[in-house]
């Protein structure tokens, strides 16, 4: 199948990649997302990658960005989802996957083991504007490049334990009122969560502020906050935005039919090289300019 598009995200760290690996995954073409919270504080190695989605984010509160780890292509299948034989296919069926760090747990609103909420950690369900917008540009990219939906499942539970298990409700875990059927699964487009995937039991990411995230995406203001937070790129931003291939088109295709983008670093090198042998060029001609001038003068 091909895989269309770019498969790098402007930005991502491809420190935890894992799809040149033994985990690699199968070619596709994502039309849904799935949202998963890692439920930790900090970016994990998915047991070396087999049990990684394609990408993790992981807040930065001092720049307020979140910083992006890919770990598959975008149209390569990842493998943060449950897949049961029998059933229907999960991690396969077109599916972009995030990792969140940070939790989504009702419980960890305000602190988490001795941590604050919104300084040391996110809590999703209550995430600060300038997360959501980090989440709304990945998604806005996604569908720009990609053309996953700029819509959202209806229901997103509050995380919680099986309605099994007494004590918690509503209940995001199991087979609760907001898992898909294999139907619906199979025809869905757009964006849900880990408790909304059939064959899984996971309740995350809860709660999740997903209507916010589309109306940032979309351009409106994902509160009521309306005001625009300006945050300057740091080197390594710069550096990995000048050295990221996959994003822009090359202006000469004829150099390179494998690959139809170019590093922005990797173009101006080029433009070097071609003025180099311009300067070379128009040297020899004007001293041969010169030469014929003399003689003739002569």
């Amino acid at each position: 199948m091909t895989m269309t598009g770019p498969q790098k995200i402007p930005g991502a760290s491809l420190s935890h990649f894992y799809g040149t690996g033994q985990y690699s995954g199968s070619a596709m073409e994502v039309n849904c997302g799935v949202v998963h919270t890692t439920e930790g504080m900090t970016l994990t190695d998915y047991s070396g990658g087999s049990i990684a989605p394609t990408v993790t984010g992981v807040p930065d509160f001092k720049a307020r960005k979140i910083r992006w780890y890919q770990h598959f292509d975008v149209d390569e299948s990842a493998r943060a989802l449950e897949n049961r034989p029998g059933g229907v296919e999960t991690n396969t069926a077109n599916a972009f996957q995030v990792e969140l760090v940070g939790t989504c747990d009702d419980a960890k609103k305000t602190s988490w083991g001795g941590k604050k909420a919104g300084v040391d950690y996110i809590h999703w369900p209550t995430a600060p504007d300038w997360a959501v917008a980090e989440f709304a540009w990945l998604v806005r990219w996604l569908n720009a490049n990609h053309g996953i939906p700029l819509t959202c499942v209806k229901d997103w539970l509050a995380y919680g334990k099986d309605a099994r298990r007494p004590g918690v409700t509503p209940a995001s875990y199991g087979a609760n009122p907001a898992r898909m059927s294999m139907a619906e699964w199979r025809s869905f487009k757009g964006w849900c969560g880990h408790q909304h995937v059939p064959e899984n039991d996971h309740g995350d990411p809860g709660a999740f502020p997903m209507a916010a995230v589309l109306v940032a995406a979309k351009g409106g203001a994902s509160s009521t906050d309306t005001k625009e937070t300006n945050v300057a790129l740091t080197a390594a931003d710069v550096k990995t935005v000048w050295l990221t291939d996959g994003v822009v088109k090359n202006p000469n295709p004829e150099t390179n039919k494998t690959n139809p983008y170019i590093a922005p670093a990797t173009g101006l090198n080029n433009i070097e090289i071609v003025v180099r042998r311009l300067e070379q060029k128009v040297d020899a001609l004007a001293s041969a300019l010169a030469a014929h001038t003399a003689q003739k003068e002569s």
